[in-house]
């Protein structure tokens, strides 16, 4: 008898379960994130017997060429890498923010029309993302520190339900002058997976805020509601300067 209604318990307790998880995903075809701009970025390699230097003296042409397109309402920036506190200078990401899809091919012919392949090799498969900021107050001082992390949901969870968390922790970072610009990301496609951008000031600016976020009685419950709804991989950081 007793074995019965143990397995009873565990089945009321399974479709309850089975229940929280369609809930979560009926309330995803209701709540979708409010995107403002797309994201689309490539990552390069400079050619052999290239420097930076031939970088810089490609960005003002590139420019010039891509505004005379009747282009200009999108902003570029070149990621390069930091690791252990040093930039990596060999290799970097180009980062488009843009709203109109065609404005990637505008920028694609640009680069060939110039032959920025003798300068770099960047990859051919665009990554393109659908982007909303969590904060209000975006940090226009170039060049800032980047720090991206790619996450997934864990099974049941979405934009819908996280969306609360990331509220708490908007309202967090306003309640505490904290100077960080925050990039809400997903890409084209399933929507199981999301990237997250920090950008800061400086390296310094970065330590500051972990340090300060660490010291709110606030950051450890929302810590515990990320961690129960999603997975990230570790962070990347970058130097990030604006050309566009």
């Amino acid at each position: 008898m007793k074995s019965y209604i143990k397995l009873i318990c565990i089945l009321i307790l399974s479709g309850c379960a089975e229940n929280s998880k369609n809930s979560n995903l009926e309330l995803d075809n209701f709540i979708k994130p409010k995107y403002s701009f797309k994201e689309s970025s490539f990552s390069c390699k400079l050619v052999s017997g290239q420097t930076l230097n031939s970088v810089e003296r490609f960005i003002p042409q590139f420019v010039d060429s891509y505004v005379k397109m009747g282009r200009g309402t999108e902003e570029l920036y070149f990621l390069f890498p930091v690791t252990d506190d040093k930039t990596d200078i060999q290799s970097f990401n180009l980062l488009l923010q843009h709203d109109e899809v065609d404005a990637v091919d505008s920028f694609n012919l640009t680069l060939a029309a110039l032959s920025f392949d003798d300068i770099a090799i960047c990859n051919s498969a665009k990554i393109v993302r659908n982007s909303l900021r969590l904060t209000s107050n975006k940090i226009n001082k170039f060049p800032v520190v980047s720090e991206v992390l790619q996450c997934n949901y864990k099974d049941g969870f979405n934009y819908a339900t996280i969306k609360l968390v990331l509220e708490q922790f908007s309202d967090a970072l306003v309640k505490n002058n904290s100077p960080v610009d925050i990039i809400y990301s997903e890409g084209e496609g399933p929507y199981n997976s999301f990237q997250w951008t920090n950008i800061f000031l400086s390296l310094e600016s970065r330590k500051d805020f972990v340090n300060l976020w660490q010291t709110l009685d606030i950051s450890k419950e929302i810590q515990e509601l990320l961690i129960e709804q999603s997975t990230c991989q570790s962070a990347k950081v970058y130097r990030q300067y604006k050309v566009l």
